[in-house]
């Protein structure tokens, strides 16, 4: 349980890993994603900022108080509201302001049951982190939800191209990110 996983070369800037190169199908899919709506986008477990409250439950989580979230975020205010959000409902949180922070906690067992990302980090490029760990065979099973202030078509379909489980523009309410998380890990 107290095993480590030595992920230091893994998020070394020094360490090339490269983006896949979607099929013309995936890019396809992806442009059919951006065009079918926000409700469809919920329907797929793909989320962007959503502006009215839907009135229909969200699926509950099994057991909050036994969920991992890692919050990848630099900025103390932005992750103090997405923490409390997260303990409301009874998630442990850990945090990551850096790459070492990163490689440091998906490095220690337990792994997360979910990863919160944001884009713009001081040394380290969220999409960058994503694909880093889609590409590990340790991590790759990791829900990763992007949460950024990046809200571009762009911004989006890289997220999902590189396998991003949700994809939640800032600022959010904490209960469209509620919502968001417990579709990603619920029962």
């Amino acid at each position: 349980m107290g095993d480590k996983l030595d992920l230091a070369q893994h998020f070394s800037p020094q360490y090339s890993v490269p983006e896949p190169v979607p099929s013309a199908e995936a890019a396809r899919d992806v442009d059919r994603l951006g065009l079918i709506g926000v409700s469809a986008l919920r329907d797929k477990g793909y989320f962007t900022r959503i502006v009215l409250e839907n009135s229909s439950p969200a699926r509950k989580l099994l057991d909050p108080t036994k969920v991992r979230v890692l919050v990848v975020e630099d900025d103390d205010g932005t992750a103090l509201v997405i923490e409390k959000a997260l303990h409301a409902i009874g998630c442990r949180t850990l945090r990551a302001r850096n790459r070492l922070e990163i490689a440091g906690a998906l490095g220690t067992k337990p792994l997360p049951h979910l990863v919160l990302l944001d884009v713009m980090l001081p040394d380290a490029n969220g999409f960058d982190v994503l694909n880093r760990i889609r590409q590990h065979p340790s991590l790759e099973h990791i829900p990763v939800m992007m949460l950024t202030s990046l809200g571009e078509r762009k911004d989006v379909t890289r997220g999902l191209m590189l396998g991003a489980n949700g994809y939640i523009t800032k600022p959010v309410l904490p209960s469209t990110l509620l919502e968001a998380v417990e579709a990603v890990v619920g029962g």
